[in-house]
């Protein structure tokens, strides 16, 4: 093999490797949302303090797709409708609403 062949090998074969898989940027990992004044979310507690609640408002669709949403005092929050998945699945919930 000459020189030119060898190297246009690897690069085709480097470039390959390097790129992302595709929809690996449709599966990433979703950052939380923090609660702003007038902001209202019904999920399922991940965390509760007195002065902070945090919610998965997406309790269904599992941990790489779940969609957090920090609530900071002060705040309200109420029993909601338990969500039901397709699944099978049952999870109770409640709304919470920023102050």
């Amino acid at each position: 093999m000459n020189c030119m062949v060898t190297i246009t090998l690897l690069a085709s074969l480097l470039g390959s490797l390097a790129a992302p898989p595709r929809g690996a940027y449709f599966q990433a990992y979703r950052p939380p949302i923090e609660a702003r004044t007038g902001d209202v979310a019904t999920g399922t507690v991940v965390r509760q303090e007195p002065q902070t609640l945090v919610l998965n408002t997406n309790p269904c669709s599992g941990e790489r797709d779940k969609q957090i949403v920090i609530f900071h005092a002060p705040f309200t929050s109420k029993n909601a409708e338990p969500a039901s998945c397709p699944n099978g699945q049952s999870f109770s919930q409640i709304t919470a609403s920023q102050r």
